[in-house]
């Protein structure tokens, strides 16, 4: 895991709630199970408690929504503890929903997490989750939605090393190891965000309002953090909805097939062996 030390300088910069707005009220954490994974989670601000396991294996550090809602002029950047909490529910051990408003800016976002776990010893799990954005309002309101996510891969016990790149609406991340960590979604970003741990994560949590710079990779040998971006222009009454999969596992390596002449060999030194064991 990452330090504290590190997670403080950047969260010492976060600006305050506006005049009179509260933080909504939420578990602190919510948990799903399925198969061999784990997913806890605060879903409304960043935790160092946050994680997904795998088979007992840590694959997450941070997976985050920040919106950004007005034009440029008036352009005011909110993260999910900034919103009102208008429902919650967990109607499975895999499942929750949470549905939120803003203060004064009609806008209301539904979020549906579903965790897929593997079977138990595969090292592979999956992640759904469905993100409604929906003007109630009467005017037209521009909106930008923001997902960053941090993955940690410690199948080989390291988190500074890792590979990774944005191509065909996915991100795919690697490490030494063999692990494979991706993030798809349904439609084409407006931006896409990859770097080290730390500013791009400072960007989003502190004011003014963020748009990420087009850098969808590939970077290499780091610990990788992404934000993806989409911008949208809501007529009252309209919806748009982003459905993203997470995925992760640990890749099997191959074992190597003797050759023939060598198959051979290893054959006669074992009978070799057998041979010997009974004189003996």
């Amino acid at each position: 895991m990452k330090s504290w030390l590190s997670t403080t300088c950047i969260l010492g910069l976060t600006a305050t709630l506006p005049d009179g707005v509260q933080a909504a009220s939420l578990p602190e954490f919510i948990e799903l199970t399925s198969g061999n994974s784990t997913y806890r989670a605060d879903l409304l601000r960043f935790s160092e408690d946050q994680s997904w396991l795998v088979d007992g294996i840590e694959t997450l550090f941070s997976d985050l929504y920040f919106l950004n809602i007005g034009a440029a002029s008036t352009q005011r950047d909110l993260r999910l503890e900034d919103l009102q909490v208008v429902e919650l529910s967990q109607p499975a051990s895999n499942r929750v929903n949470a549905s939120f408003s803003t203060f004064g800016a009609n806008l209301n976002l539904a979020l549906d997490s579903i965790l897929l776990g593997g079977v138990p010893g595969g090292y592979s799990a999956i992640r759904q989750e469905t993100v409604t954005l929906t003007n109630t309002g009467q005017d037209w309101l521009n909106v930008s939605l923001f997902k960053y996510i941090d993955y940690d891969l410690q199948f080989d016990n390291s988190i500074d090393n890792d590979t990774a790149f944005f191509v065909g609406n996915s991100l795919t991340q690697t490490d030494s190891s063999g692990a494979l960590a991706t993030l798809s979604v349904d439609q084409a970003p407006t931006a896409v965000q990859i770097g080290p741990y730390g500013p791009l994560l400072a960007e989003l949590y502190n004011p003014p309002a963020t748009n990420l710079q087009n850098s969808p990779g590939s970077v290499v040998n780091a610990d990788i953090t992404a934000a993806l971006q989409f911008d949208r222009i809501l007529a009252p009454g309209e919806s748009s909805v982003f459905r993203f999969v997470m995925t992760v596992q640990r890749q099997a390596k191959a074992k190597a097939v003797p050759e023939p002449g060598t198959a051979f060999a290893l054959g006669v030194v074992a009978a070799g062996l057998a041979l010997l064991r009974r004189r003996i």
